[in-house]
């Protein structure tokens, strides 16, 4: 093969002599003519519009390279070598039908979609006016509603539950589009690729999985990835697999038009392993050469795709020499407009950094309802969550909920969602015992615009979803700049005093508190509970509904049950006992420890108010503060430990607001910072009581 090299060493043939390597010959050629006259009234079209968008992807990858040099761009990682898959197999889906999760690698990809020039070089540099994330996502990471590309996390492997999630919506609306997702060879070690192939097998989901395996994970080589192989890994679950070529167009023609057709009469999902080459080095803060020889890198040039594509165009006379370098020009000059033009583009001013972090909501104080009683009897907090799960089910009927053991007969551990299969069928199932899986499907079916209402059965057992629950599902609204939204809701058992130990016990609320874009709430009685879970069925935002086991069936938890018109708005405390000398705020189960204080203490003429937050994100800040500004006395009592348990943040800010109307040290009351004990008297000790608030109380009173 003789070729010329460009300035940066990067080749371009010069002849129209044959690619080596073990192409192909006119067998295949004839194939793929016949192949493109049965899908195109032009095939040499069809392989012009390809090759035309990997010269794109090629230009754009050089100017990006520049860009990076004068420190323009912080994050390249080139898809030099990958660009065949990615552009041919987007080529051959439905933009804006289809669906398409990407990676950190897929320029190809955003190319093949249709992403225009301009888009693309404007999400690379952060500029103002990028569509993609209006600067706040990293370079390489694109979004398009209009073309159905969800803004992607740099994390890697996380993309394959929501994509997997996406398809189950496509499913479940009759649909015959297929989700494509796609990463490095490397994210398949992530166990969230294999739950998601699980899920998709298992439920015969429309996922193409394509894997494009160029070897190397940053510089770490396959065989210490696996001692397996992607394909069989996939074979393993059920998955229809195949290993292809990824850098002959010749394969990419002859063989995934025939998997995609497979995917949309719905016979389940397809795992395309194409091998590829890294022509580059990882990313721009890589230098392969450090665990690359040259020789290997030599050698990974004579696979380059661009080099095939063009050797094929010529040998089958679709282009002349002139006329290709014709082409050449005239796809650099759009590129290097599209680049110049985004360059001059000024930088995002920050007028709206908090805008799309949480949907916009009118005043929490101007919306909800007063609660109407259907009944004098009262009923348990477990009996207000099912009831208020039903009346939301009846009411969308895009609710879908899942979880372990949640399905009829059992109706989860608890009892919670017992007689909603009955009632609901399919919409109501269970999952397999797999946290990542249940969050990061929920998280996909909200993206294509479901309502998943899910379940983790214990607090303690939700960390293996943590990438879905803290780096996926809240960023969505705000990476994509208002773009895309993810509203789940995930419902969590939590809290001790049920002798349930150290894995049964824990306590959540300061952990989701802390990420932006959650909603958290804590409701302690049966009202709040069927309030509260309406109002995160119909929020727009994700949200945490912590449910404490302790309370589900308490007594004095019961209260008689509001309508199904009564919803609690976010951001709502509520005063569960008047007073005038001291201010206790809590939530969850403390808040009968609250009240058991505040009737002690006025048996000795001593004013206890008690504040119920019920809402921690937002929180009801105007009402606590009008409470200390009442009694300029505060005690703060929570369940979860001391240090840096949420209480913390509520001291920190009643100091910021009120410290001029304290009379005394804000104290709190928490469990001791250890695990929860299994022994019951030890549990007793690092728990708090009512004994230990009630000291606390009356100690603030003395000053």
């Amino acid at each position: 093969m003789v070729t010329k090299v460009t300035g940066n060493g990067q080749p371009f043939l010069n002849t129209g002599s044959r690619a080596a390597n073990g192409r192909k010959g006119a067998e295949m050629a004839t194939e793929l003519i016949e192949r493109l006259h049965r899908e195109s009234a032009s095939p040499a079209e069809s392989v012009l519009k390809l090759y035309r968008k990997v010269l794109a992807v090629f230009y754009i990858e050089e100017r990006m390279k520049a860009f990076a040099r004068q420190g323009k761009c912080s994050f390249v990682a080139s898809s030099r070598g990958h660009e065949v898959t990615q552009a041919g197999i987007a080529s051959l889906l439905k933009p804006g039908y289809d669906w398409f999760f990407t990676y950190y690698r897929s320029k190809g990809t955003a190319v093949g979609v249709g992403l225009s020039l301009t888009d693309i070089f404007l999400g690379m540099l952060g500029r103002k006016g990028d569509p993609n994330s209006g600067g706040r996502n990293m370079p390489e990471h694109f979004s398009s509603r209009a073309l159905h590309l969800v803004a992607q996390t740099a994390c890697t492997g996380s993309q394959y539950l929501p994509a997997a999630g996406v398809a189950r919506a496509v499913k479940a609306d009759g649909q015959d589009a297929v989700v494509y997702v796609e990463s490095g060879e490397g994210a398949t070690s992530e166990g969230e690729f294999f739950e998601a192939l699980n899920w998709a097998a298992r439920e015969s989901l429309p996922v193409l999985f394509v894997v494009q395996n160029n070897g190397y994970a940053i510089s770490v080589p396959q065989q210490t990835q696996t001692a397996s192989s992607v394909r069989k890994i996939a074979e393993g679950f059920g998955v229809r697999a195949v290993e292809m070529d990824g850098t002959s167009f010749d394969a990419l023609y002859e063989r995934v038009p025939d998997l995609i057709q497979w995917i949309r009469e719905g016979n389940g999902p397809v795992l395309i392993e194409a091998k590829v080459v890294r022509l580059d080095p990882h990313s721009s803060s890589d230098d392969h050469r450090k665990y690359r020889n040259d020789d290997e890198l030599l050698h990974a040039l004579e696979w380059d795709p661009l080099l095939q594509m063009e050797a094929r165009i010529l040998e089958d006379q679709i282009l002349s020499a002139g006329e290709m370098e014709f082409i050449r020009q005239e796809v650099k000059a759009e590129v290097e407009k599209a680049a110049e033009w985004a360059d001059a583009q000024p930088e995002p001013d920050g007028r709206d950094l908090m805008v799309n972090i949480y949907a916009e909501t009118p005043d929490v104080k101007k919306v909800g309802s007063s609660p109407r009683y259907i009944s004098e009897e009262p009923i348990t907090l477990i009996d207000a969550i099912n009831h208020g799960l039903r009346e939301e089910l009846e009411r969308n009927p895009r609710v879908v909920m899942w979880g372990e053991d949640i399905a009829d007969p059992k109706g989860g551990v608890f009892g919670v969602t017992r007689g909603l299969t009955r009632m609901f069928g399919e919409r109501v199932s269970n999952s397999p015992l797999a946290e990542a899986s249940i969050a990061g499907i929920a998280g996909g079916m909200a993206i294509a615009g479901y309502k998943p209402i899910v379940e983790i059965q214990f607090a303690d057992y939700l960390w293996p979803a943590a990438m879905q629950l803290r780096d996926e599902i809240p960023t969505v609204r705000w990476r994509s700049n208002g773009t895309w939204t993810c509203p789940v809701v995930v419902r969590i058992a939590s809290g001790g005093y049920i002798k349930g130990g150290p894995w049964h016990s824990t306590c959540v609320e300061s952990f989701f508190s802390h990420i932006p874009g959650w909603r958290v709430v804590f409701p302690s009685c049966a009202e709040d509970a069927k309030g509260l879970i309406k109002a995160a069925a119909r929020s727009e935002d994700p949200v945490i509904f912590l449910e404490h086991k302790g309370l589900y069936r308490k007594v004095q938890a019961k209260t008689p049950e509001p309508d199904s018109d009564y919803v609690v708005p976010f951001g709502s405390g509520r005063i569960r006992h008047q007073g005038v000398d001291v201010t206790v705020i809590t939530w969850g189960s403390t808040v009968y420890q609250a009240l058991e204080v505040a009737r002690q203490c006025e048996q000795r003429g001593r004013s206890v108010e008690v504040l119920d937050l019920r809402s921690l994100a937002p929180l009801d800040e105007e009402l606590v503060y009008r409470s200390v500004r009442k009694t300029n006395r505060v005690v703060i009592a929570h369940e979860d430990s001391l240090t840096m348990g949420f209480g913390a943040e509520v001291a920190a800010r009643i100091a910021s607001e009120c410290i001029d109307a304290l009379d005394a040290p804000v104290l709190r009351v928490a469990a001791k910072d250890s695990f929860v004990p299994s022994a019951p008297t030890l549990e007793a000790l690092v728990l708090p009581t009512a004994d230990t608030l009630h000291k606390a109380v009356e100690q603030v009173l003395r000053y």
